[in-house]
């Protein structure tokens, strides 16, 4: 597909969608039109909607997607285009994707009503002419100027003789992947209006701008810059705007959280009580329905809580002191087993548990609770337990070093990893934009990041889509464990404002375009019969 598309600028159709999934995302996308703006400029739906991010981060589009641009991708363009019957597109080049360096992947996607005679238009090999259409056109006389098939398939001529349009046939469900560059059109033949979304992508080294108009010469306005969101992988290069994607979860727990930093100073006593839990944040992502962080001063022999099972799923880290844990839905011997300093436990969802703790001095730890907005992987996976202790008799390097502990795809996120890293006194690395939380704890030396300098065991949270760097600004080696929350968009959910099927029954309005709707189809439909071709 990658050939492919590297000749000829396009690939498709593509069945992404049956019917019943391709009318769910059409409804879904209509309404979210109806409640919620774009963001900055008529193609920013993505930065603002949740429902258009969730399709356009969808894993069947994803997946295309990174196969033609590689992990790291932004989503910089998102609509819902509608046609009206005889209505046309002229034939154009997309010039936020005009530059010649420019990686860029476009996904047009039949919604409804949707057929052959209402498809795009292109030239394959356009995108490789070096010319966008628009500069090709005004190089032209007055008459010879004109965007017609006929003056477009002469100019596509001149630089290849044997260029040649193509009607890309697209259903709905269907969907073309263009580059940009590409000369394309499209012509609405048909008796009805047809619907479409387009959805655009980029890699973050690719400087995508809002034009300031469509005529050549271009010009770009200076601001805003167009909102981004990172859909795969991380933005290392920051010549893009890179925001936040929308929450995409429903009925969230607690308020939105974005990137902060907490100083922590271990280790801590529970004072009069037993077991002393502190909150250090709280709340909903873009991906979580539900993330907490938590630490806790436990006494010797004495347990938070009886085993117990919950929804969410858990690491817990042993920051000082030594702790066993019990879980009875093992077998024996494992059903206790004992945590020192440096050992992380994952607990799945459902899983029963709880600690005891067993050293003199109050064992502390951290706790990191999550739960998604639906199911990734379909089912848990199993508990583990491994250590992040830095290897001490290891030798020293001046270079970042990075090594993965664990990642498995869990119930809740496409992916759970953590990796530790060591790095050197006055070393670090640039602002960068992640698709997916991030949780951050100090174990020795110093970070500098966001603003905010931590030390053992400050805890950093970096929110999906906010750009952050660090740096090591003391005199020796910095150690930490990173934890990523990756998750995996699904079906599209209802938004904020969007009504229910009881309060779209009980409003008049919606009887009124309900049968409006269908009159003008079936008159539509009429028409088609009433001039069909005679036999």
């Amino acid at each position: 597909m990658k050939d492919r598309f590297s000749q000829q600028g396009y690939v498709g159709p593509v069945q992404l969608f049956d019917q019943r999934e391709t009318r769910s995302h059409y409804k879904s996308l209509l309404q979210a039109t109806r409640v919620d703006t774009p963001l900055d400029w008529q193609k920013g739906w993505a930065a603002s909607s949740a429902t258009f991010f969730v399709l356009a981060s969808h894993p069947k589009i994803r997946s295309l997607v990174t196969e033609l641009l590689g992990n790291d991708v932004l989503s910089w363009s998102a609509r819902l285009i509608h046609k009206r019957p005889g209505e046309i597109h002229d034939w154009h080049s997309d010039l936020e994707s005009s530059d010649a360096s420019a990686k860029t992947v476009s996904v047009w996607l039949a919604l409804n009503e949707c057929s052959k005679d209402s498809s795009l238009s292109v030239i394959p090999g356009s995108h490789c002419f070096g010319q966008t259409l628009q500069q090709n056109r005004a190089g032209q006389t007055a008459v010879a100027g004109i965007a017609d098939a006929q003056n477009v398939l002469t100019w596509a001529r001149e630089r290849q003789a044997d260029s040649e349009i193509v009607i890309a046939e697209t259903i709905n469900g269907e969907a073309i992947l263009f580059d940009g560059r590409l000369w394309h059109a499209s012509n609405n033949s048909t008796n009805l209006t047809r619907s479409a979304v387009l959805l655009q992508y980029a890699t973050p080294d690719t400087k995508i701008r809002i034009p300031a108009s469509f005529d050549w010469p271009y010009q770009n306005l200076a601001n805003p810059l167009p909102p981004c969101v990172m859909i795969s992988g991380q933005d290392l290069h920051q010549v893009n705007r890179i925001v936040p994607p929308p929450t995409t979860v429903d009925m969230a727990l607690g308020p939105r959280l974005t990137t902060r930093a907490h100083e922590l100073s271990l280790p801590f006593t529970t004072g009069d009580k037993d077991w002393l839990p502190v909150p250090v944040f709280g709340g909903s992502t873009a991906g979580q329905r539900s993330l907490t962080c938590h630490v806790s001063a436990l006494r010797c022999g004495e347990l938070p809580h009886p085993p117990h099972r919950h929804d969410e799923e858990e690491i817990l880290m042993v920051l000082h002191g030594e702790a066993d844990i019990v879980l009875p839905d093992l077998a024996q011997p494992q059903q206790r087993q004992r945590l020192v300093k440096g050992d992380c436990v994952y607990y799945p969802s459902q899983f029963a548990h709880t600690i005891e703790g067993v050293s003199e001095e109050p064992v502390n730890y951290l706790m990191l609770k999550w739960m998604s907005g639906s199911s990734c992987s379909g089912e848990a996976s199993g508990f583990h337990k491994w250590s992040i202790l830095r290897d001490a008799a290891a030798p020293d390097k001046p270079i970042i070093q990075f090594n993965i502990a664990y990642a498995t795809p869990t119930l809740w996120l496409h992916k759970l990893q953590c990796h530790t890293t060591t790095m050197p006194p006055g070393v670090g690395y640039d602002a960068h934009a992640d698709s997916y939380d991030v949780v951050m704890i100090m174990l020795e030396g110093q970070l500098e990041s966001i603003g905010h300098s931590l030390t053992p065991h400050g805890v950093y949270f970096y929110a999906a889509g906010e750009l952050h760097g660090a740096h090591n600004p003391g005199p020796e080696l910095a150690y930490y464990v990173v934890f990523e929350l990756h998750t995996l968009p699904g079906e599209p959910v209802r938004t904020k404002g969007q009504k229910t099927v009881a309060q779209k029954l009980a409003d008049p309005r919606h009887w009124v375009k309900f049968f409006s709707y269908r009159i003008r189809k079936y008159l539509a439909k009429l028409a088609n019969w009433l001039n069909r071709p005679k036999r």
